[in-house]
């Protein structure tokens, strides 16, 4: 055994030392994994971001959004998530046509300018991506029967039909749409804020 009182006075330190450094290398492991949860990484995607912040009940929600592959193109939820996160209210009002048509006629072609605009009725578009041409599409309703698309710095209107396919396209304001616009088009100058069923 300990033969003398400094020798148990050092043996004594050397374990209380040792026990709170292990428990002071426990700690900041636990915090730095923790940080590691709730800190994404500098090029961390949208979704990634938004799971980050979330709450354990949000997560749920960012589930269901991010598997809906309703719009069959590769891209981002973005209104929905910022809702499901409380970056934006429940009742977020939305864009209407004649509201779009309105800034369209102000603004013009920019695209960055007209979603900033949208923005600030919408909160955000509900999806943005593409496959090749990238787009910025703004539901008008929540059963998405009806859709803004920004895209080549053309603002159109899509009605949506009960499969998904979006078959009508109107021009929104007094713009025209390029020659060969697609399957079916409104004549020029169609008013954009009568509704689309």
């Amino acid at each position: 055994m300990l033969k003398n009182k400094k020798t148990m006075i050092a043996f004594t330190t050397v374990v209380i030392v040792t026990l709170f450094g292990s428990i002071l290398a426990v700690s900041v492991a636990h915090d730095w994994i923790l940080g590691q949860e709730t800190s994404p990484a500098p090029d961390a995607s949208f979704y990634e971001l938004a799971y980050a912040k979330a709450t354990s009940e949000q997560k749920i929600e960012l589930d269901k959004i991010v598997a809906d592959k309703s719009i069959d193109l590769p891209g981002e939820w973005i209104r929905p998530v910022l809702i499901a996160i409380g970056d934006l209210p429940k009742d977020q009002p939305r864009l209407t046509a004649k509201q779009a048509g309105e800034i369209y006629d102000q603004i013009g072609k920019d695209e960055g300018d007209l979603e900033k605009e949208f923005n600030k009725i919408a909160g955000a578009p509900d999806f943005i991506g593409g496959s090749g041409i990238e787009r910025s599409i703004y539901y008008l309703n929540d059963n998405r029967s009806q859709a803004i698309f920004l895209s080549l710095g053309y603002a159109t209107l899509y009605a949506v039909d009960d499969n998904g396919s979006y078959s009508i396209r109107l021009p929104l304001g007094t713009q025209e749409l390029p020659v060969d616009p697609g399957p079916s088009i409104a004549s020029k100058n169609t008013p954009t804020t009568l509704p689309i069923m």
